[in-house]
């Protein structure tokens, strides 16, 4: 039995990996947290297979260093292409965000025609196709690549009122509403702070974010294995392997919330 006041380590290519800590906080706001911003390989969307397995190991056995009872892989790329590889390598309890946002996507839609916005990584694995259609058989998925959001999100450009955004995100849309879609998956970690600006665009299409819906599974399974901390108060430790001061302050932004603790670098 793991130490139930042990970390949940969380780790992802950059800060879109927050928007899983942000709904920790909110969920299980007891909990340690461990996070890891892989920020000097940013983003894992536009590496080859072999890489972003590479750098995932390498993040993995970085919080492995400390005491885990879980892990989350707070990146949909790394969970697309190196979930295996991880579960193979680490013996550890170990949450992807792919699983739960497809099984949720497949129970809210009612025509079964589903949109992914996701990195080209993701896309070209087909994880979220396979994974929707494992729970529901007739299900129609539209998968698109979005290279554009995670560097405009990691910039913090992300509000509705922004043409910038709302441009790129309607050329984006536009490929897929085209489908009849009336269900659409955020598939990237860095999404949800496009929600308003998504939403705004598409009011009559439900959204699901992979975030969300991680963050639910995770504690569903922590309770059902007695494993949520029973110690009030909670401990956040924010590492990257690169620019520790522009992390700062995206992290600000995606937790709303002035850091409490020093976010430091390292070389993994």
């Amino acid at each position: 039995m793991k130490n139930k006041n042990a970390y949940i380590g969380v780790f992802d290519s950059g800060a879109g990996g927050l928007t899983v800590v942000k709904h920790i906080m909110e969920m299980m706001p007891d909990e340690n947290i461990l996070y890891f911003g892989d920020t000097a390989h940013l983003p894992y969307g536009t590496k080859s297979e072999k890489q972003i397995k590479e750098f995932a190991t390498n993040d993995v056995a970085f919080l492995n260093g400390f005491e885990l009872k879980s892990l989350v892989i707070a990146c949909n790329t790394a969970d697309s292409v190196a979930r295996e590889t991880l579960i193979k390598e680490f013996d550890m309890p170990i949450y992807g965000v792919i699983d739960p946002a497809a099984k949720k996507a497949a129970t809210v839609s009612k025509n079964g025609k589903i949109g992914i916005m996701a990195t080209t990584a993701t896309v070209r694995s087909d994880a979220y196709a396979r994974r929707i259609r494992h729970y529901r058989k007739d299900a129609e998925v539209f998968s698109l690549a979005c290279p554009l959001l995670v560097p405009l999100v990691e910039n913090r450009r992300y509000k509705k009122e922004d043409i910038v955004v709302s441009t790129i995100l309607q050329e984006y849309l536009d490929q897929l509403t085209v489908h009849g879609i009336d269900t659409l998956v955020l598939g990237c970690t860095h999404y949800p702070l496009l929600i308003d600006a998504v939403q705004s665009l598409v009011p009559d299409i439900t959204i699901v974010s992979s975030s969300e819906e991680a963050v639910i599974n995770l504690k569903n399974s922590l309770e059902a294995t007695r494993q949520i901390s029973d110690t009030p108060g909670s401990e956040r430790r924010f590492y990257v392997s690169d620019d520790a001061d522009a992390f700062r302050k995206n992290a600000e932004v995606f937790l709303n919330e002035k850091l409490g603790s020093e976010v430091i670098q390292v070389s993994v």
